[in-house]
């Protein structure tokens, strides 16, 4: 595996780059930095919205196209932000989950284009929240009049009752992404049936003259195994299920303890 020339390196956020505080920590921004001077190209292939995660890309200087929403969103980091994929989720089954999801009180975040809605919490200043994350008592009222991008449910419950209610009539029609791991909550995230990083990094490595043979790809969930498959080599955290590291060449330690350093030393430095 030490002899592929790695010329990309695909970076899941949340249970991944991130630590369990959801902080970037020092090593692993440290072993981005040395990968980009090295000629590496490193990009974000995460469930997160198009701002938060051009705000972690920011932090680690890349400007790189982002792939966000599960794959549903490729964008370029440009002062055109250009949209090499947008892929809008079934308008039907979005309004009944997010009205079932209103009406239990989920912990629930919709996605229109740049715009995320969430929950209002106790604590929460509206004027504070990160760009493009706003507060809307009744999600479902949003998504009466368009069709999101993504919606992400955090919770055990919110998953079994997602899984038992919808699944089963409309697998067809959304791809359903139920994603567990040891160090962050257990999420689904809905969107369009041909969401899926894995052909998002496709296009990406398209967009940067690079063949998807030579990019690591490195993640924890289900979600991230997609880009196991098509990168030339995938990585698992230690915080990920068994499952995950099975379809995975190599197993890095935790995402709070550096696994993504780990990862970028042994496979590209």
């Amino acid at each position: 595996m030490g002899a592929l020339m790695i010329r990309l390196v695909a970076l899941d956020v949340d249970g991944t780059l991130l630590n369990s505080a959801s902080k970037l920590t020092d090593a692993n921004l440290e072993a981005v930095r040395r990968a980009v001077e090295k000629g590496v190209q490193v990009l974000l292939a995460t469930s997160r919205w198009y701002l938060l995660a051009k705000r972690t890309a920011g932090r680690l200087g890349i400007s790189t196209p982002l792939i966000c929403n599960n794959g549903a969103l490729v964008k370029l980091q440009t002062d055109t932000e250009e949209e090499l994929l947008h892929l809008r989720l079934d308008h039907d089954l979005a309004r009944q989950v997010t009205a079932l999801g209103d009406e239990r009180g989920w912990d629930m975040f919709t996605t229109f284009d740049d715009l995320t809605y969430m929950r209002p919490r106790e604590g929460i200043i509206p004027e504070r929240l990160p760009a493009g994350l706003t507060v809307a008592e009744r999600q479902s009222e949003h998504a009466a009049r368009a069709r999101p991008t993504a919606v992400l449910v955090f919770g055990e419950d919110a998953m079994a009752e997602i899984g038992g209610r919808f699944l089963p009539a409309c697998e067809s029609r959304a791809r359903f992404s139920f994603n567990r791991s040891q160090n962050y909550p257990p999420y689904v995230v809905l969107t369009h049936r041909g969401a899926d990083k894995g052909k998002a990094l496709i296009i990406a490595c398209t967009q940067l003259g690079i063949a998807p043979g030579e990019a690591l790809a490195v993640g924890d969930s289900e979600s991230d195994v997609s880009m196991f498959r098509v990168a030339g080599l995938g990585v698992a955290m230690g915080n990920a299920s068994d499952a995950v590291k099975a379809e995975a060449a190599a197993v890095a330690p935790s995402n709070d303890e550096d696994g993504v350093a780990w990862a970028i030393e042994k496979f590209v430095l």
